[in-house]
């Protein structure tokens, strides 16, 4: 069977919200919502470049975020890069903004080539199935049941997502940086998509997945900025 991964699309505007101009072409006010996250994001990480990048290494889900790292959420950011308007970040969007922006402060001049020295990252556990299957049979309401399962199915696809820009990030990381220190919707960018390509099939596997782009770039930056920020480990008695 053949391999493909496509990376298509923008930002879906149910994913995240800004208040867009009247009239606006649709593919316009995705560029536009995706250039705001990614200024609104290099903001906040040039004010709080520690406490992002903790929050990042660490792994911190949006609602760790939201307990532990308030800061990450300015307000005087938001109305420099956006004005008076207001924002939801649905989804790991904001954790990918932030990574994404800490790649390209951190390791814009140089970065890794190689990340076999450094030990698998942790992710999140995916959820039980005798847990769903415990829930299913306890509830009788078939859209309570179809809500369950939508939810375990969502969960299961995150952390797969997150496993897979880890794979993705290992086999090309030069690339994957590459990427991540191209402006989002330039053209050069569908450039440095295509180029990692063969990464993307290869961690695939068998089959034929869609994948929209800021998801994508999302799960490359967060694995990159993870892996590029773990402890070397050393090899037959030397570091590398």
């Amino acid at each position: 069977m053949k391999r493909t991964v496509c990376v298509i699309g923008t930002v879906a505007s149910a994913a995240f919200l800004l208040a867009p101009a009247k009239g606006a072409d649709r593919s316009e006010e995705d560029a536009a919502n995706r250039k705001t996250m990614h200024d609104y994001a290099k903001c906040v990480v040039q004010s709080n470049r520690n406490i992002a990048s903790e929050a990042i290494v660490s792994n911190a889900d949006n609602s760790t975020i939201l307990k532990r790292f308030p800061t990450l959420i300015n307000n005087d950011c938001l109305g420099r890069v956006a004005g008076n308007v207001s924002m939801r970040f649905g989804g790991d969007l904001y954790r990918y903004a932030l990574a994404d922006a800490l790649v390209n402060i951190d390791f814009v001049m140089s970065g890794e080539r190689d990340f076999s020295n450094r030990l698998p990252l942790a992710h999140l556990l995916p959820p039980s199935q005798s847990d769903l299957d415990a829930a299913l049979a306890d509830t009788k309401y078939k859209r309570k049941r179809q809500e369950l399962q939508k939810n375990f199915d969502k969960k299961v696809g995150v952390v797969w997502l997150s496993r897979y820009g880890e794979c993705v990030v290992r086999r090309d990381p030069s690339k994957a940086r590459l990427w991540l220190l191209t402006p989002p919707g330039v053209p050069e960018e569908i450039s440095r998509i295509n180029e990692l390509q063969p990464a993307f099939n290869t961690c695939l596997g068998e089959g034929t997945l869609k994948f929209n782009r800021v998801t994508m770039r999302g799960t490359v930056a967060i694995n990159y900025y993870r892996l590029a920020m773990a402890t070397v480990q050393s090899v037959a008695g030397k570091t590398q």
